[in-house]
């Protein structure tokens, strides 16, 4: 067999949804067929070509899912995340996800080449398609010759930098303007996650003193206030040093606010969120630490308000992306290192399966997205942003054949037990949902069907932006 040939389905991608079919050829796309071909037309064509048929009627077929914000094999707050490459990529390609990119987070004392060989090899296990964002996590003589030598060598076309996390991983001021620079001089995208620092650093001391330990405490040591600052701080810099900024994980109005004046001054600025910010609030802080250190992250919830906000921006098409931030911890032996110190709680949750889901609920399901804006949103936009389109996040000829066939009319609920990933619990257990694959195809290989991953250890490619 040479591929597959879909008929009957509704093709979705990010500019429109219409009736037809779509015949694969060993990795990509072949081309695709109009809706008026005659079953025995799509039939001979198929023995022609040496395809499997597959009946697509009453189904979507989508491009894979482009996930650019995942933390797999992470080390954090002594310990290292739930899933690794392997378990994260699978669980990546069971929610329709077929393309993910995470990053290269070197000590502050190493080489961020050196730092790129260790991660390659850590992703090498992958079973979807991967890419690697660059982390600048200090600056030093050397930084920016180490930043071109992945750029040149490794296509690596992006890089990240903190404004949070000052004691390990973020930049201040002094030097994140030379990173930023840096950046500009070698066309990177800069991932910035935009939080205030050292604001966030005297809140939690503030919080601790006062006798105040318990997760209820991190969303006050982070309020709406360090994301929004810190905002308009990046954009600022951005500006200055003419460099292509991407904010991370916006969770409140004002960071949307801030975006949409940026653009007004002719800017390029792209926003991502994430699922949990457009579905989730900050009363899920209330309860006791079994119940609350799941949804510790950063930044953390927010109240109705600033998710209202969000949604807003996300049916304006303020906001390009919807990533996930994927950083599972297990609540067991991992969230309980922080029982009696909320800073000692490592921040993240898992999400990278349910993502299509959770925003095909939230979006298309409640007409609040088009199904052409929802497929921008976890497929094409990422993979323009990123470098990857028209290989990937595309359904035309030549594209890879990352494909999705999607059941619209799917109902049913998350489960952290039905998961594929290795976290121990959802944060969005018992939630019911819209939505869910039905096969998803990596680089014309099915490897998700019926329910059952077939998707081996290995069989990812690293892409070079």
């Amino acid at each position: 067999m040479n591929g597959y040939l879909i008929s009957g389905a509704t093709l979705v991608d990010g500019d429109s949804a219409r009736p037809g079919s779509l015949r694969t050829a060993g990795e990509r796309i072949a081309e695709e067929l109009p809706p008026h071909l005659a079953a025995g037309d799509l039939a001979d064509l198929a023995a022609r070509h040496d395809c499997e048929m597959i009946d697509g009627r009453g189904l979507w077929l989508i491009p894979g899912g482009v996930d650019p914000h995942v933390h797999f094999a992470l080390p954090a707050a002594g310990t290292v995340t739930a899933d690794d490459f392997l378990s994260g990529s699978r669980a990546a390609l069971a929610g329709g996800t077929t393309t993910v990119l995470d990053f290269v987070t070197p000590g502050r004392r190493e080489s961020l080449v050196a730092a790129a060989a260790v991660r390659l090899a850590e992703a090498s296990p992958a079973a979807c398609d991967f890419g690697l964002h660059a982390s600048v996590t200090a600056w030093r003589p050397e930084t920016a010759a180490e930043l071109a030598t992945c750029a040149r060598e490794l296509g690596l076309r992006s890089v990240k930098l903190y404004l949070a996390y000052l004691e390990t991983v973020g930049l201040a001021d002094a030097v994140l303007e030379a990173a930023l620079q840096a950046a500009a001089a070698l066309d990177l995208t800069v991932l910035m996650h935009c939080e205030d620092g050292a604001r966030i650093a005297a809140r939690q001391r503030e919080l601790l003193a006062a006798g105040e330990r318990g997760p209820a405490a991190h969303p006050r040591s982070r309020p709406p206030v360090c994301e929004e600052t810190a905002v308009v701080h990046a954009l600022a810099l951005a500006a200055q040093t003419e460099c292509r900024p991407y904010l991370v994980h916006l969770s409140t109005a004002g960071a949307i606010g801030a975006v949409k004046t940026a653009r007004a001054r002719g800017r390029t600025v792209y926003a991502e969120t994430c699922p949990q910010y457009l579905l989730l609030d900050e009363s899920l802080y209330a309860g006791d630490f079994a119940a609350a250190a799941p949804y510790v992250m950063s930044p953390p919830l927010r109240s109705f308000a600033h998710r209202g906000a969000l949604r807003a921006a996300l049916a304006d098409g303020v906001i390009d992306v919807v990533a996930t931030d994927h950083c599972a911890f297990n609540l067991a032996g991992q969230k309980e290192l922080g029982r009696d110190d909320f800073t000692r709680i490592p921040g993240g949750a898992a999400g990278v399966e349910q993502r299509l889901t959770l925003l095909y609920t939230l979006g298309v399901a409640t007409g609040l997205l088009a199904p052409a804006a929802w497929v921008r949103l976890v497929s094409t936009r990422p993979a323009q942003i990123f470098g990857l389109y028209p290989r990937k996040g595309s359904l035309a000829a030549g594209a890879d054949a990352d494909l999705v066939l999607w059941d619209p009319a799917a109902t049913w609920t998350i489960r952290a037990r039905d998961a594929h990933g290795r976290s121990d619990h959802s944060i969005y257990e018992g939630r019911p949902v819209r939505g869910r694959p039905v096969r998803v195809w990596s680089r014309g290989e099915t490897v998700f069907a019926d329910g059952r991953l077939q998707a081996a250890a290995g069989r990812g490619r690293f892409l070079r932006g």
